[in-house]
């Protein structure tokens, strides 16, 4: 039975969230793990909120902040616990998968010793060198695909083409220090407008008209040139508070991935 399979997913941005959200519906035992504060820029559809918050709620399911390296013992989790990425104290779980969903696009280290199937999503995996299978992250028509060999697409260090823009559409930190926004999730802003002060003296402008879809947490420290932000020129048609269709894309790859791995070991 698919939920006897232990899950952890490391990284818990929009894409980790994505794939922990599917998994924790169709029953599997999910864990998250995430640094803190986190990264993430699109908070309302990310669990690493949690770590700052105690807890968050996207799409129905909630996470929630553990506060001990336990797990519960309860044949079904009524949520997910995420913790501070602590990956010594984590693998100790014995988990049965693992997802590496911090799109870091380098890893040095091989992974496949942490879990039966280790699972990684995009650039810097490579099948039989540090996971066992991954996932295609780049936007196209193999987005989602599941490998089981060679190596995702490589970075092209070019965001995704959203409504027509991609690196225009990204906010990036104008100096280092902390950041305190003045817009909100869901407003619509136009080119030129302020969005935030940095150490409040240094101003984050808007470089396009849209909707601001993604803020880093105020709680992280922000470097100069950091991505901060991301404004959406479609506008009102945007569900920011929904999880995207590439996310729900990559997440249904990973299920896949999971089942195929899981019929194996029947047969």
């Amino acid at each position: 039975m698919l939920d006897n399979e232990i899950v952890w997913v490391r990284g818990a941005g929009e894409l980790g969230s994505g794939v922990a959200h599917l998994l924790h519906r169709v029953g599997l035992h999910v864990y998250l793990s995430d640094v803190s504060p986190p990264l993430a820029i699109r908070r309302p559809v990310t669990f690493s909120c949690a770590l700052v918050d105690g807890s968050t709620e996207v799409e129905g399911v909630e996470a929630k902040k553990a506060e001990s390296l336990k797990l519960s013992s309860s044949k079904t989790w009524k949520y997910i616990p995420i913790f501070e990425d602590n990956p010594e104290a984590l693998v100790a779980f014995n988990p049965t998968v693992v997802i590496d969903a911090r799109m870091h696009k380098n890893y040095a280290k091989d992974f496949r010793t942490w879990a039966e199937l280790v699972i990684g999503l995009g650039p810097g995996f490579e099948v039989d060198k540090n996971c066992h299978r991954a996932i295609e992250t780049m936007r196209g028509h193999n987005l989602g695909r599941i490998l089981s060999e060679g190596a995702p697409l490589a970075d092209t260090g070019i965001p995704g083409n959203i409504g027509g823009e991609n690196i225009r559409r990204i906010v990036r930190a104008t100096r280092t220090g902390q950041i305190k926004w003045f817009t909100q999730f869901g407003e619509m802003v136009t080119k030129g407008q302020q969005l935030a002060l940095i150490n409040n003296d240094k101003p984050v402008f808007a470089p396009l008209d849209g909707m601001v879809r993604g803020m880093i947490s105020e709680h992280t420290p922000v470097v100069k040139g950091m991505k901060i932000g991301d404004i959406d020129p479609r506008g009102e048609a945007v569900q920011y508070q929904q999880i995207s269709e590439k996310a729900r894309v990559i997440a249904a790859g990973v299920l896949e991935a999971i089942i195929l791995h899981h019929n194996s070991k029947l047969a």
